[in-house]
Order: C-alpha cells, then sequence, then structure tokens
C-alpha cells in the first residue's frame, strides 16, 4: 500500500469528507448454475430476485476509499484480488483502499469455488469484476459533500447458539450511514450476526434475508444500503439450535425469509435515527494477505474482513479491544464451509486486533 504516493484524484478544496454510491445487477442468465455449500450445483429456472453488488465510496485526506458487498455465498481470494484491481481502477484509488463483504447468500453463482463445471462460469468470472468496477464507477460520478456517522444497537430474540439457548449470539445491529452535506441519504452499511444460509443437523435454510433488508432501507430513503455478513458461524435463526424439536418458523418459507429482512431494517433505521454525522474524517487501510484479514477505517468506522469463518465472540472481543471505534466485522468473506470456524482462533483475533491498531483503531 502506498500512502505516501500521490492519489490520482483530486480532493476537495475544503478538505472534508465526500462520499458517493453505486450499485449494479449481477444476476447471471436463467439456466446458469447457482448453488451454496448446502447442495450440489443446479441450472436456475427463473429470478425472484436480482442479486446486486453495492459500493460505497469515500474521499477525505487526499485519499478515496471504498466498501463492496456483493450478493453471494462467498468470495476466493483470487477473485477478491481482481475485484479490488477493477473498482481501483474505475474509481482512481489503490487496490488495498478497497474493502470486500458480501451478504452469505446461499443460492448464488459458485464465485467462492473453480469446481463448478458450467464452462459459462468462466466467462461469469471474469466478467464479474467489471460490473464491480462498473458500480464503483457510477459511485465516483455521484462524489459529493458528505457527512457520516456510525452507531450501534442490537436485534435480540430472534437468533440463538448453535448449541441452545444458554449460548449468547452476538445481538449487535452496527450501522454506517452516510449523508451529504444537506441530510439526504447517500448510502448505509450495516451488519448483523445471522448466517442467510445454515445447514447440518438443524436442517436447511436458504433465504436472503439480507436482500430484503437492504431494498426495504433503499425504499425508504436512506440511499445505497450494502450489508456485510457479521461474525455467525455459531449462530442460527430464531429458536434453531441443535437438538429443538419445536421451532418456530419450522416451515422456513419465504414469508419467514422477509419476515427476519424487514425487521432487522426495523432496527437499521432506529439505529441510524440516533447518528451524529461530521464531515471531518480521516482514512486508512492495513492488511494480512497471508492470513486473510483486511482493515479499512474511515472516521470512528472501522470494517473488518476475515476470509475464515468465526464464532459470534470474534465479533464482541474485537469491539470491547477497540471502545473508542465503531466495529463493522465481516467474517467468512472467501465461503469456506459452514460448519466450520465454530472455535475461537486465539491468535488470529490478536493479528486482527494488531493490524485494527496499525489502521488507527482505538
Amino acid at each position: 500500500m502506498p500512502p505516501e504516493a500521490s492519489p490520482p484524484f483530486r480532493a476537495g478544496d475544503d478538505g472534508l469528507l465526500r462520499a458517493g454510491a453505486g450499485r449494479a445487477t449481477i444476476t447471471p442468465p436463467v439456466g446458469f448454475k447457482v448453488c451454496g455449500p448446502e447442495f450440489d450445483p443446479t441450472p436456475t429456472t427463473g429470478i425472484d430476485d436480482d442479486l446486486l453488488v453495492r459500493v460505497l465510496l469515500f474521499e477525505a485526506e487526499a485519499r478515496r476509499v471504498a466498501i463492496c458487498s456483493l450478493d453471494v455465498w462467498g468470495i476466493a481470494p483470487a477473485l477478491q484480488s481482481k475485484i479490488r484491481d477493477a473498482i481501483a481502477e474505475s474509481c482512481s484509488t489503490y487496490a488495498p483502499f478497497v474493502w470486500l463483504t458480501c451478504t452469505g447468500n446461499g443460492t448464488s453463482p459458485p464465485t467462492w469455488s473453480d469446481a463448478c463445471d458450467d464452462p459459462r462460469y468462466g466467462n461469469y468470472l471474469s466478467y464479474l469484476p467489471e460490473v464491480c468496477g462498473g458500480a464503483a464507477a457510477l459511485a465516483s460520478s455521484s462524489m459529493q459533500s458528505a457527512a457520516m456517522g456510525v452507531n450501534s444497537g442490537k436485534l435480540t430474540d430472534v437468533t440463538t447458539g448453535v448449541s441452545g439457548p444458554g449460548e449468547e449470539p452476538d445481538e449487535a445491529v452496527a450501522v454506517c450511514s452516510v449523508t451529504t452535506s444537506k441530510g439526504e441519504g447517500i448510502g448505509q452499511l450495516f451488519s448483523f450476526s445471522c448466517p442467510a444460509m445454515i445447514r447440518g443437523d438443524d436442517g436447511r435454510w436458504t433465504g436472503d434475508f439480507p436482500a430484503y433488508a437492504s431494498w426495504a432501507l433503499e425504499q425508504a430513503g436512506g440511499g445505497i444500503a450494502a450489508f456485510a455478513r457479521g461474525s455467525d458461524a455459531d449462530v442460527r435463526p430464531y429458536n434453531w439450535y441443535r437438538g429443538n424439536e419445536d421451532r418456530s418458523h419450522a416451515n422456513r418459507t419465504a414469508q419467514d425469509v422477509q419476515a427476519l429482512g424487514l425487521l432487522l431494517a426495523t432496527q437499521v433505521s432506529t439505529v441510524a435515527k440516533n447518528i451524529d454525522h461530521r464531515r471531518n474524517v480521516s482514512v486508512e487501510a492495513a492488511a494480512d494477505d497471508d492470513r486473510g484479514v483486511r482493515v479499512l477505517r474511515v472516521g470512528d468506522l472501522v470494517c473488518i474482513g476475515v476470509d475464515r469463518p468465526q464464532p459470534s465472540t470474534f465479533a464482541r472481543h474485537l469491539r470491547k479491544a477497540m471502545p473508542r471505534s465503531k466495529v463493522i466485522v465481516s467474517t467468512n468473506v472467501a465461503g469456506l464451509p459452514a460448519e466450520t470456524g465454530e472455535e475461537l482462533d486465539v491468535d488470529l483475533e490478536l493479528d486482527v486486533l494488531e493490524i485494527a491498531r496499525s489502521a488507527g483503531a482505538r
């Protein structure tokens, strides 16, 4: 990362925050094979809701940084690199200043794997970074004077620990709100620890509740709403812990998925109402590619991305260790098998904390 280099763009004359947002459709054509960790690649027969990529772009102190969220289960490290390069090129910044996350959608193109036998998969992978770059270009073309703020709340009684109600899930809802200098919505980044897909002896749940939450927030006028999947390897929706024979929402219908997404959107809106926005922010990034860890700081917001799955305690420990920062943790960005990562990797936690602090987190 070349923080000392002169960036290939000009910051605003006032030196204060500028921001923009863009999105694009990444839905493959009908007949394209989609899959998730719980089932083999299967040709699609129709489109219920489009898959999207959303980009939030920040400019401060002569630097541009981007946050990009894709509606997919995970993103292989090699593909992550291509997407960061495409976004950096299209919005005139550097690849290390691009932070990637995903929603954890369990019915999406296998962007986390190279094992799909559909020859069109290679074409899709080649095109996907360009689409992400296009969303970033839209964000770049919409840059304007902006203010941002971060707040957190809780969404209780809709998740449980995988082993039962005695386990404390991570119920935090973190929200970053970005507005114009006049208070109009540019975009939001929000996070909650509940998988959009589960598998194993609990049965199967494949529902893209984060997309419904984003849709509701965007309809409400908050700008483009990007979701970061939380630290959720040992979290289950509702009361679907192992061994429970009397689960609520047992039929797991589309309505159940939509209800969870709308409930999350309502809580995000409540949290956002109590955000104090500011224009004077600094930005910084740090990473350890060998450990699959990337950190982006924008003002008080600290975005931590980890390729591997991690349990809910991972995010709670990091937030506690950085009390003066507003931390959003996104785990399993690489889309590894869903049933891994339930044990806390203490060494990884310490490494992440060191990387975050090098980026200015406190």
